[in-house]
């Protein structure tokens, strides 16, 4: 801003020529106000600090329990997730010293496991028999049906063990207990009951049977032959001598390429050799008798050792088991078995043996002794023993 060239004459000029101001109070009220404002002391410089401390003290008073509170919360807290991490520490060391262990006692377990099977060759640990045996004749009375396959392509005789009434006949036994059988759950076809009326003559050692005029067993050669074979296998040969048939009570029946038949003789499965037939849902395999007979048990021995491909049976004796052959020295119906060239048997031989079992039962024998093995048990089957032979094929019980 530029400097004022007005003289002072100019800016009194100036004044006068602004209006007029005047105070109507009194000059004493003036004064009284002056000396008011006079009266009025500043704080001191130290008033404000001084409270301020003085409010941070008292804070401090009040707050103090809570702060040593919360700090020994938080030394709690600290303590505690330590204590507790090293809690876990222990707790996973301990465990891990556990597994380490428990590993080393189990590995300990195993090796003495193994050692004592390496040591004690002479016991194998296999599956269950797969044969009824005398010993199963304490609480049970056993039956041997032949059932069909599923394609029936042959018979499978299962011996059906039924708890004893002694009340009952074998015959009224046989009669329900058809109706009892599975033959689906073990894999075979369902074929009982007959559609028949079965009588038995005790005098004469004879069955009736009793057939519809419309029966369905001479529908086609697969029927009529398995419906013969099943007849005439079925009932004991010691009890049945005869089989007659009859058809809603006339003599006869129409069996098609067989024609008119009135009666079947019933047949004793003798020098059979026994072979191995798997089915779906059986987990053991079936012993089947040949269709063949043989004229020593050599011979039958030898063909189990190769399948039978034109009827559906596996070999029932490994081919690379040397064995010798003969009677006991006593002359006695024991069958002695000798195995050579240090043939060791697997934890499968259980059923190897069995179907030997049942072709040399087949052959008349009443026992068996096995000899030149290092084991001295198979199973249930004491080996320095003789072996009774099996009652019959294929246990199943119902009870």
């Amino acid at each position: 801003m530029g400097k004022s060239k007005l003289s002072d004459r100019d800016i009194e000029d100036l004044l006068r020529g602004l209006p007029k101001v005047s105070d109507k109070r009194h000059p004493s009220e003036i004064y009284r106000l002056i000396s008011l404002n006079k009266q009025k002391r500043r704080l001191p410089s130290w008033f404000i600090p001084g409270v301020a401390s003085a409010i941070v003290v008292f804070l401090i008073y009040i707050l103090s329990p809570q702060l040593i509170g919360w700090q020994d919360t938080a030394e709690q807290k600290s303590s505690s997730s330590v204590d507790l991490e090293n809690s876990t520490m222990l707790e996973e060391n301990s465990r891990s010293k556990q597994e380490t262990t428990n590993n080393e006692f189990a590995a300990e377990e195993r090796i003495e496991a193994n050692d004592t099977q390496m040591n004690e060759s002479n016991t194998l640990s296999i599956e269950e028999p797969s044969a009824v045996y005398p010993d199963d004749l304490k609480n049970y009375q056993a039956l041997t049906i032949p059932i069909p396959d599923t394609d029936a392509f042959m018979t499978v005789p299962v011996t059906v063990l039924i708890e004893k009434a002694d009340e009952k006949t074998w015959f009224n036994q046989f009669k329900e207990t058809m109706s009892k059988l599975t033959e689906e759950k073990w894999g075979l076809a369902e074929y009982f009951p007959l559609d028949a009326n079965l009588s038995y003559d005790q005098a004469s050692a004879t069955i009736t049977v009793d057939v519809p005029a419309n029966h369905k067993y001479g529908l086609g050669s697969a029927a009529e032959t398995t419906f013969t074979k099943i007849l005439k296998e079925t009932f004991p040969i010691e009890k049945v001598k005869k089989i007659l048939f009859t058809t809603e009570g006339e003599a006869g029946i129409s069996l098609g390429n067989f024609g008119e038949v009135t009666e079947l003789p019933t047949e004793e499965q003798k020098n059979r050799a026994y072979f191995f037939y798997f089915s779906e849902t059986n987990s053991i395999p079936y012993m089947i008798p040949s269709v063949q007979n043989f004229d020593t048990i050599l011979e039958a021995y030898s063909a189990m050792e190769n399948d039978q491909d034109e009827i559906g049976l596996k070999a029932s004796i490994p081919a690379d088991i040397k064995m010798e052959i003969s009677r006991t020295e006593d002359r006695s119906q024991t069958l002695r078995v000798v195995v050579t060239d240090g043939s060791k048997l697997n934890d499968h031989f259980l059923y190897n043996l069995e179907a030997m079992m049942l072709t040399a039962k087949s052959f008349g024998f009443e026992k068996i002794r096995i000899e030149g093995l290092e084991q001295e048990q198979l199973g249930p089957f004491d080996l320095t023993k003789d072996l009774p032979l099996p009652v019959g094929p294929n246990k199943k019980i119902i009870e």
